[in-house]
């Protein structure tokens, strides 16, 4: 049997290793992998500045199965991470003698398990496990890796040929692990694009930092910089920090000293409040938060019942953040409180505020959700929004510090993160309508769970802090503007209009959204012309029908589901392409946790080999 995987990033791999597990009774397996950048892919190359950060601590994150996988694979135990920076990795790392070896010896011996390594230090754990999973192979399977990029894969009923610029090749089975991808720009962004080209300006659109050319950008100079998420805190350390700037500690507070090479960065978004720092790690192996009204049992009954909305499920969703909070801060605040019978109550009346009164927690600690969706309503009038957010940056380090165990803040928002699956299970059975799933889980919660869950590491809020106070950074106080006038961009909040800021430099601070519809990817595009790929749709109750994005593949097998509706028998697809059918496809595998992805790979291989 011969099988390509288009994709070398951690789904690629994680395809590659389940395949060779599941190959052992196969007589012969030729599996041959493609991407130009090799094993580990663009995103995790070692090549990029090493400044740059895995927004995962280095324990929580493996290529390896392990006892808690839930699918049918046999489970193949490895180093997670960080295991293999104490153990493997200082030889892998002297063996490639790269251009960084002094660094990234001297970062295996100073990181912690709960410490966030470089992306690059990810990417060579990436290239030793591609080796190492060779060693797993029995004689009659066999891999090639092609740096090159895959153009075409097309069918002739039987064999799928497989085209890069060099090498056409025929497989019975290819597995797609494109990973994130640049769009054609549309609507106000190609406007812009136009706009600088036409004025002379420079104007990023949507990618990995790392990608961008930030040489053009000058220094001293004014910048826009659109988003306050991930990637605008990787923009910050490239024009700050990799630009010869540094901080210092003084009464435990950060003190940035400029370089004079920076730019002066303006920056904003809807929300106009960057995302929550991640709390500090404190749990240990496949330790997650419980859930008390989402329980498997309950999420099975909802399934036969068909009787649980949106709405009410994820209400429930909140008062299992709710509780994550308010059990944490009994612990921490009120220690002669019965916690067994707090919970009984809470979980009784669904954390009725009655609870709350019963058992004596102060109405200033109450949970309110009203606040973490917009923070600036708790602006006083005679405050300055910038005195605002300063307070809000230091409350949230200091909270952050606390721990996803042991603050209550941190533990709270941390327990979204361990209910993901509870999301993807309603999802994965349709137990939303389309019109459910659009506006409540990808155009209110998705967001949410980002600025509340997906933050940066709390060193990247305490850098924020110290880059506003030293005049480097502005933060706008909401829904900023661009525009393009006087052959400059200009932005300005709509709270606060009369301050206008003019530059000739303007980034889009966010990966691109999965629209493969306007995907520049060669291959991409020949899927849906050749229609062995198709557009995942919502068809609304208005009749109105709603592209997602993602590439339309099968829930049981990722499989992908051709213009004609009919699976394309051979051909998978899993991961970033396709979000907006599936949920939250980026996240790294953790160990301990039967890992979505991993369990995705699994299933792949399982049909292959069935």
């Amino acid at each position: 049997m011969k099988i390509a995987i288009v994709g070398g990033g951690p789904r690629g791999l994680s395809a590659l290793e389940r395949i060779i597990e599941w190959s052992r009774d196969e007589q012969v397996v030729q599996i041959t992998m493609f991407d130009p950048y090799g094993p580990g892919g663009k995103v995790w190359r070692t090549d990029q500045s090493t400044s740059l950060l895995m927004n995962s601590v280095a324990s929580h994150v493996t290529l390896f199965t392990d006892e808690t996988l839930s699918t049918a694979g046999p489970v193949a135990k490895g180093p997670n991470l960080f295991e293999w920076i104490k153990q493997e990795a200082p030889t892998f790392i002297r063996k490639i003698n790269s251009e960084n070896t002094v660094f990234f010896i001297e970062e295996c011996e100073k990181l912690g398990p709960n410490d966030h390594c470089s992306r690059a230090l990810y990417g060579l754990y990436q290239q030793w496990f591609y080796e190492y999973v060779q060693t797993r192979m029995t004689e009659q399977t066999s891999v090639k890796f092609f740096k090159d990029t895959v153009r075409a894969v097309r069918s002739d009923g039987e064999l799928f040929q497989v085209y890069t610029r060099a090498v056409e090749t025929t497989a019975d089975k290819v597995v797609l692990a494109l990973g994130h991808q640049e769009n054609d720009l549309t609507g106000e962004m190609k406007d812009l694009a136009a706009y600088a080209s036409e004025h002379r300006l420079y104007y990023s659109s949507p990618k990995n930092a790392a990608d961008a050319h930030l040489e053009a950008v000058k220094k001293q100079k004014p910048l826009l910089v659109r988003g306050l998420g991930l990637a605008f805190f990787d923009y910050l350390t490239l024009l700050t920090g990799d630009r010869g700037g540094t901080y210092s500690e003084k009464s435990g507070k950060l003190i940035y000293h400029p370089s004079g090479r920076e730019p002066k960065i303006i920056a904003g978004a809807r929300r106009g409040i960057p995302y929550h720092a991640r709390g500090l790690n404190q749990k240990g192996y496949g330790e997650e938060y419980r859930p008390r009204f989402l329980k498997e049992k309950s999420l099975n009954r909802f399934k036969r019942k068909q009787n649980l909305s949106a709405e009410q499920f994820f209400f429930l969703l909140k008062k299992e953040v709710e509780f994550a909070y308010y059990s944490t801060l009994l612990k921490e605040q009120y220690p002669t409180i019965d916690i067994s019978k707090f919970t009984d109550d809470f979980v009784r009346t669904k954390g009725d505020e009655t609870v709350l009164q019963k058992f004596g927690i102060k109405e200033e600690e109450w949970w309110d959700w009203s606040f973490l969706e917009q923070p600036k309503q708790a602006i006083k009038k005679m405050e300055s929004f910038k005195k605002f957010l300063r307070d809000y940056l230091l409350w949230d380090v200091e909270a952050a510090k606390k721990g996803n165990v042991f603050g209550p803040f941190a533990a709270a928002l941390d327990s979204l993160k361990d209910l993901r699956d509870e999301v993807r299970f309603m999802l994965d059975h349709d137990l939303f309508t389309a019109d459910e799933t659009k506006e409540w889980l990808w155009d209110w919660f998705t967001p949410l769970n980002a600025f509340l869950s997906i933050g940066p590491p709390l060193e990247r809020i305490a850098e924020l802090e110290a880059l506003i106070e030293a005049g480097i950074v502005i933060i706008l106080p909401g829904e900023m503007q661009i525009e393009m006038r006087n052959g400059k961009f200009i932005t300005y909040s709509k709270d606060d209009p009369e301050n206008e800021y003019a530059a000739h430099f303007l980034i889009e601070a966010r990966l691109p959204h999965t629209e493969n519809q306007l995907s520049l990817n060669p291959l991409v595009q020949q899927l849906l012309k050749d229609g062995l790929g198709t557009i995942h749709h919502l068809t609304l109750a208005s009749g109105d029908s709603y592209p997602t994005g993602a590439l339309l593949v099968e829930k049981r097998n990722s499989q992908m589901i051709g213009a004609d509706k009919k699976v394309v028998d051979g051909l998978f697809c899993y991961g970033v392409p396709t979000e907006g059918f599936h949920w939250l496809t980026a996240a790294t595998s953790r160990p301990g946790t039967d890992p979505w992805n991993l369990r995705e790979a699994d299933r792949i291989a399982e049909t292959i080999f069935k």
